[in-house]
């Protein structure tokens, strides 16, 4: 008999994360106004970068969902931020895969074990 895996998420560190990520976006908007995408990109990759970090001690199912989570945060506080536009939305959930990407890619004990 195996021994469940916990799948809690610490949640300080994800929400912290995912503000972080968007914040560091709105700040680089407001250096480089006339390219926005810029900040976009930098959203998407800061917020993988940080669901990495966050899950690099957790195992098992904790971690897609801990991703999910710095993902989730980070769209919807760059939502709350920057409106609902069409673009945004669309950001918004490059961001959501970008947070469970970010925690899974390279990783091979969080995918599923055939028995």
């Amino acid at each position: 008999m195996t021994t469940p895996v916990p799948t809690r998420v610490p949640v300080l560190p994800v929400v912290a994360a995912g503000v972080a990520g968007q914040l560091a976006d709105d700040l680089l908007f407001v250096f480089l106004p006339s390219f926005p995408g810029a900040a976009a990109i930098l959203s998407i990759v800061l917020t993988a970068g940080a669901a990495r970090l966050v899950t690099a001690k957790l195992h098992g199912a904790a971690v897609p969902r801990a991703g999910l989570a710095v993902g989730a945060v980070s769209a919807g506080v760059g939502l709350l931020l920057s409106g609902l536009g069409l673009v945004t939305i669309l950001i918004a959930g490059l961001t959501v895969l970008a947070g469970v990407g970010g925690a899974i890619l390279g990783r091979p004990e969080v995918r599923p074990h055939r028995d």
